[in-house]
């Protein structure tokens, strides 16, 4: 039995398993919703002493109708396996992987600190290194219930404690592109010793994490084994040799058209449309950083005009994470109705300038348009814009087509797919090219044969 006050520093491998649901953060169904739920089955593997830990999550669809970003719906079952060994990080096509023939461990820069983190905010650990801020670390009582408070990670940890000790809740300070300062809270419950050999060794049962106020993770822990001995994370030679930090944006300029200019070189592209006497750039995605790679290739591109509009196409995170740097450099922010009382929230005090779109909206300068067009019956989001050049005969889309490369084999049809036709249809727009603000250009025969449509 491991007994006594040094019960915390006796611990130094767990793993456990449950079940329950993650949550695709930021990728809401309606802006100010609750994140999307995958099904999972989840198995933590930990090293406090390395620090290691991995995460091997198996997620399917949850029941019911499916909405929301996030790669909702799954066209099948998908397992996830993330690592962190000290400052490596990688995800594994099987655990172990980077060892064996036929195995997959890919570097994954950048991630360490957010993995170093949840192994940190788990109940031994948030405790662990309280106990390592020494002097620095203060103990008051919030409603009864004793709470500790201490640097960490670069904000200041909070630890509220129930009767018996034992870690109730702990918050933790991030800053997030879209939602400026967020709050994680963690809740852990109903604490019981779920080791098959008796360990007096104490875990939650239930454990609820929230970000932005919407939970990111419920999972009831069915299984735990402290201090296994096998537990180990050897950082396979790839990851050990590759750079530990993400590698530089880099922003690549193809002309579509006169005037028109796809930018992509990341995972999220966008496009520049030039008018007359100003430009207006469709989606400023994921970051400040991607945001401001991205202005300056267009004012490389297209020199001694502003960006007076950004189009935003949807309130989804990883397409507004830049918003706030593109409003900085006084960009007026075009958007879908629905998300200005969202933005307006989530931004204040400050308010930036905000012109909406309900069903329709244009821009002209008389000699090119671009019409913005709401995008009905879409599950992904339902503030989801689309644009369309009627003379260029150019649709630009984010989320309900993402081709596959030219060489890939036919897959599932997708039902975001098919909405986007239906909706091509109804407004009787003559699209011949597509900027798919993921993935790459294509033609209104790539999306008709990804349907299924001759």
């Amino acid at each position: 039995m491991i007994r006594g006050p040094r019960r915390i520093d006796a611990v130094s491998t767990l793993e456990y398993w449950g079940t329950g649901y993650t949550y695709a953060f930021g990728q809401a169904y309606r802006p100010d919703g609750a994140w999307p739920a995958f099904k999972v089955s989840y198995h933590a593997s930990l090293s406090y002493a390395v620090p290691a830990m991995r995460v091997d999550v198996m997620r399917s669809n949850p029941d019911g109708l499916v909405q929301g970003g996030g790669g909702l719906p799954l066209a099948a079952p998908q397992r996830q396996i993330q690592v962190v060994s000290g400052q490596f990080a990688w995800n594994e096509s099987t655990p172990g992987a980077g060892f064996a023939p036929g195995t997959t461990a890919t570097p994954a820069p950048g991630a360490a600190g957010d993995r170093l983190l949840q192994l940190w905010t788990t109940p031994f650990g948030i405790l662990k290194a309280a106990e390592r801020s020494g002097a620095n670390a203060k103990v008051a009582v919030e409603g009864g219930a004793a709470v500790v408070t201490f640097p960490f990670s670069g904000a200041t940890a909070k630890v509220t404690l129930n009767a018996k000790n034992q870690v109730e809740r702990v918050e933790t300070r991030a800053d997030n592109p879209v939602l400026g300062d967020v709050i994680t809270a963690t809740t852990y419950s109903d604490y019981k010793d779920l080791g098959e050999i008796t360990s007096d060794v104490l875990f939650p049962s239930h454990i609820v994490q929230t970000q932005g106020g919407f939970p990111v993770l419920d999972l009831t822990i069915t299984r735990t084994d402290p201090n296994n001995p096998y537990v180990v994370f050897p950082v396979p030679d790839n990851v050990g040799k590759a750079p530990q930090t993400p590698a530089p944006v880099k922003v690549e300029t193809q002309k579509v058209a006169d005037g028109v200019w796809y930018l992509t070189g990341g995972t999220h592209h966008s496009v520049a449309v030039e008018f007359r006497n100003y430009v207006a750039l469709v989606e400023c995605p994921q970051n400040e950083g991607r945001a401001v790679a991205v202005m300056d290739a267009v004012k490389k591109t297209i020199p001694n005009k502003p960006i007076r509009y950004v189009i935003n196409t949807h309130h989804h995170f990883d397409h507004a994470g830049g918003l706030r740097a593109c409003a900085a450099q006084g960009a007026i922010i075009m958007t879908h109705a629905d998300n200005k009382p969202y933005y307006e929230k989530i931004w204040a005090p400050k308010q930036p300038k905000i012109e909406t779109v309900m069903d329709k909206g244009v821009l002209t300068d008389g000699r090119r348009t671009l019409e913005l067009y709401h995008l009905q019956g879409s599950d992904h989001a339902t503030t989801m814009l689309v644009g369309y050049l009627p003379k260029e005969k150019v649709l630009i889309e984010a989320d309900v087509f993402n081709p596959a490369g030219a060489d890939a084999p036919p897959g599932p049809v997708v039902k975001e797919n098919v909405n986007l036709y239906d909706n091509i249809k109804r407004l009787k727009l003559d699209v011949q090219q597509i900027t798919p603000l993921h993935g790459r250009l294509v033609t209104i025969d790539d999306l008709r044969k990804a349907i299924g449509e001759k």
